[in-house]
């Protein structure tokens, strides 16, 4: 953040940014290397104690931007709607035998089934209501995976990293301030933009017409380069391949805790990729994280599923699991850390050619 609102205010900050970027850079070198010897000498007792005097990288941005639904109470409701539905139509079934077998109480039958209707009708509107909310929670989710590393992003990035349309994006995000969810969120000139937090949409709102045209132009030639080349399509291809890698590595693994850890990376390593792919100019970025960082992930998680697949029980090998564990925690952290600088140098790209249309702007009397 501190590094943005510099960029903002017109300071120049690049060398801090540099020294900033190659720290956490070194720190991704230094994990994988430590988990890398690890496995390749099949020695994981020192391992973790070795990653724990790294410094963190854990990203927190999150806890004060984004605030997260829990779809358990809506889940529940539907379950509690479908019981009475059903309990109703017990009860129906009941009136309408009365109604065939006694003309005494065939008016209160018919009262019943009345009364009955009428609650299956509210428990319907009801459990179709809840059915909206779990789905809102789960596209919700999926934005804020997107979010959570950014300050602002394009309508059109998004609907395509969440795979849902940018009409529904829409729709969603304004949901979602309005429920506190995002409660710092605000959307650029004719939705073309969301931005997360209050901070940079008083920057924006500074320099408003200078921001809307640079994201119109970066839309408009996104339309344009919407075909990806071979070369990209071969990054994207290799990068789904360990994505999958990640995947059928959770599948086969069964413990739960390991499963959140594999999940969460899955998540981060698809982040990274998907940037690549709206950015193409940032593949050249990708060499040491495809050749390196991800082969020596995959061999962690080949040796976890090797002791894992042993069954065999004690001490020492629990405490190997655990290791290996840590260094997941460490690398996942590590991966976090160095997709949020990513898009800090993103970012500082992007105020940068800001400051170059601001000029061009004020030179064509666009500008104040």
């Amino acid at each position: 953040m501190e590094i943005l609102n510099n960029l903002f205010s017109g300071e120049k900050p690049k060398e801090k940014y540099d020294n900033v970027k190659d720290e956490y850079l070194q720190e991704v070198q230094e994990a994988v290397d430590i988990v890398n010897n690890g496995v390749e000498k099949g020695s994981f007792s020192g391992m973790t104690e070795r990653l724990d005097k790294l410094p963190s990288v854990n990203i927190s941005r999150d806890k004060y931007v984004f605030e997260y639904n829990c779809p358990v109470v809506h889940t529940w409701s539907v379950v509690v709607g479908i019981l009475f539905i059903a309990l109703c139509l017990y009860y129906i079934a009941i009136y309408i035998g009365t109604i065939v077998y006694s003309d005494i109480f065939r008016m209160s039958a018919l009262m019943g089934i009345f009364v009955s209707a009428i609650v299956i009708a509210i428990n319907c509107i009801v459990i179709a209501e809840k059915f909206c909310e779990i789905h809102f929670n789960k596209r919700y989710n999926t934005y804020v995976k997107d979010l959570k590393f950014k300050n602002i992003e394009t309508i059109d990035d998004l609907a395509v990293y969440s795979k849902v349309e940018p009409e529904k994006v829409i729709k969603d995000l304004n949901k979602a301030v309005k429920m506190k969810l995002i409660p710092q969120g605000h959307f650029g000139k004719d939705n073309l933009m969301f931005i997360v937090s209050d901070e940079v949409y008083e920057k924006y709102k500074d320099k408003q017409a200078v921001y809307d045209r640079y994201y119109r132009k970066q839309v408009e030639e996104r339309l344009r380069m919407k075909e990806r080349t071979k070369e990209m399509q071969a990054i994207m291809d290799q990068g789904q391949g360990y994505i999958d890698k990640i995947h059928e590595s959770n599948d086969i693994i069964k413990d739960k805790i390991i499963s959140q850890k594999l999940h969460r990376m899955e998540n981060v390593v698809s982040m990274i990729f998907h940037e690549v792919d709206v950015n193409p100019q940032n593949a050249d970025k990708l060499g040491m994280f495809m050749n390196y960082y991800l082969p020596t992930t995959e061999k962690l998680l080949e040796a976890y599923i090797e002791i894992d697949e042993k069954q065999i029980k004690g001490k020492s090998l629990e405490k190997t699991k655990k290791d290996i564990e840590g260094a997941i925690d460490k690398i996942i952290d590590s991966f976090e850390g160095l997709l949020d600088k990513f898009y800090h140098e993103k970012e500082m790209d992007i105020a940068t050619d800001i400051s170059a249309m601001e000029i061009l702007m004020k030179q064509d009397g666009l500008s104040e």
